[in-house]
């Protein structure tokens, strides 16, 4: 499995949902890429990504949830744009220590076990370490499939 390590990940925007389409056209035609669309109905939002491009666009469904509360309140004082981006950690527990010790909150471990279509490509755990000029700063420890991330050549 390969990381990014001390470097940045992947970065995220939020979207209104009646935005999304529109959005996602101008981010895949600038980034010349796909983003894979994946429905969490149950938690009441929409996660596009293209894990090998480092871009993932969020965006609630129309009805409020308590999962997608939080990203409604985002777009009603922020309006859209980045929410977070995504640093790659090894050892994600240590660096949430080291961050704790410095009185930075550190929220909650997360692990996406869901189904969606890239589940064979990465295991995604992440923790959330506060606001970085108006964005959420998140502690990646994300390790990708053999070939998934393309590095070439100078």
């Amino acid at each position: 499995m390969k990381k990014f390590t001390n470097h940045i990940d992947h970065v995220a925007w939020i979207s209104r949902y009646e935005n999304l389409e529109r959005n996602l056209a101008e981010l895949e035609a600038r980034a010349d890429t796909k983003l894979l669309r994946h429905e969490h109905s149950e938690n009441g939002y929409v996660i596009c990504a293209n894990w090998e491009a480092g871009l993932e666009v969020l965006s609630p469904l129309p009805h409020r949830t308590e999962y997608n509360a939080m990203m409604h309140d985002w777009l009603e004082t922020k309006g859209e744009g980045v929410i977070f981006v995504a640093f790659g950690v090894t050892g994600l527990e240590r660096h949430a220590a080291r961050l704790e010790a410095l009185g930075i909150d550190v929220g909650p471990y997360f692990e996406d076990r869901s189904e969606t279509p890239w589940r064979d490509q990465l295991v995604l755990r992440e923790r959330t370490a506060g606001m970085v000029m108006n964005s959420v700063f998140v502690l990646a420890d994300i390790d990708y499939a053999e070939g998934i991330i393309p590095f070439g050549d100078a």
